[in-house]
């Protein structure tokens, strides 16, 4: 079925999976090729763009488009790759600034108890993380991480297509990182970055 502009609006905020569906099928390479030339990082870039349809997804029902979907689109991948640029200038600052004291205290082997447990930690919160995921995004999850199938073969076991696979496991990346953001932010202040 074709969209127009505003269907392709109007259905996303009615939670219209088929219309958020060809959002993505229409815009998703043009927002990579956008993105790539800001951030010149092709992984980055896909990631960046998937955050965008993530977050467009999210708040599909406040939105408030008064221009053309595409431009909101450009405009939505255009801030969030300069935000990333920022983010990693500040993150490149941070890190250089690790004395090699600070990498033991991040070290996660038996000879640093701290490590430990941090480890333990991290895992509770991506466990707890994982099994707060809807249940189809967890089920494509655990088969891609934990039984290291490809999305092909996650595709064809659960009879769904393999950019559905890769949303959602996109999703599930998204979300886990959100989990994660708060304890990475403690663990930096408490090694006095």
């Amino acid at each position: 079925m074709e969209y127009s502009n505003q269907q392709l609006i109007n259905g996303i905020q009615q939670g219209d999976v088929a219309a958020f569906e060809e959002l993505y099928k229409q815009y998703y390479i043009f927002l990579c090729l956008i993105a790539e030339h800001i951030v010149r990082n092709p992984s980055d870039a896909e990631e960046i763009v998937s955050d965008v349809f993530f977050k467009l997804w999210n708040i599909r029902e406040n939105i408030d488009i008064t221009t053309s979907i595409k431009a909101y689109l450009v405009k939505a991948v255009h801030n969030t790759s300069i935000n990333y640029l920022e983010r990693s200038k500040i993150s490149n600052k941070l890190t250089d600034s690790l004395s090699n004291s600070d990498y033991k205290l991040l070290a996660w082997g038996s000879d640093y108890p701290l490590g430990q447990l941090y480890e333990k930690e991290i895992m509770n919160i991506l466990d707890q993380g994982i099994s707060a995921l809807p249940d189809a995004c967890r089920e494509i999850f655990i088969l891609s991480r934990n039984e290291g199938m490809t999305y092909c073969k996650i595709a064809s076991k659960l009879g769904i297509s393999v950019n559905t696979v890769k949303t959602q496991m996109k999703i599930a990346l998204a979300r886990l990182r959100e989990n994660l953001k708060d304890y990475l932010m403690i663990l930096l202040f408490f090694i006095g970055l």
